[in-house]
């Protein structure tokens, strides 16, 4: 499916709709290939990418506060992925994010809304701003 998204966008088909089969979302040739092909633009949280290659990616967070939140049930995580090992080199890829792993949540964590909303105003509230720009005072 690389090798067809690759080919659509050389032909100047970038923005049209790849095949279902390459997956079950609507998705266009440039995007996949932006997300599934070897240091895509957006390949950052592939599990094949070395230490210097997230680094070089996602480094520049290392100067804002930031959580990671990681459903460990994502259905697009392929099964032999160490889903752990992987959300502990982003974090570090980051300069230390924070860490939440939500057990047993999909994707898009529809199915876990609650922990993963906690954890974010957990979050805000302790690394957010302070004195009068709190809006949670």
């Amino acid at each position: 499916m690389i090798d067809l998204a690759t080919s659509m966008i050389k032909e100047g088909l970038g923005s049209d709709l790849m095949p279902k089969e390459a997956d079950p979302s609507p998705i266009t040739a440039y995007r996949y290939n932006s997300l599934c092909a070897y240091m895509g633009d957006d390949d950052m949280f592939s599990s094949d990418l070395n230490e210097h290659q997230l680094r070089m990616r996602l480094g520049h967070m290392s100067s804002t506060p930031c959580q990671v939140i990681f459903s460990m049930d994502d259905e697009y995580v392929p099964e032999y992925v160490d889903k752990k090992a992987l959300v502990e080199r982003l974090c570090r890829a980051m300069g230390g994010a924070e860490k939440v792993e939500i057990e047993y949540g999909n994707h898009s964590l529809s199915n876990r809304v609650e922990e993963a909303v906690q954890a974010i105003i957990d979050f805000v509230k302790r690394e957010g701003p302070k004195g009068w720009d709190d809006p949670w005072s």
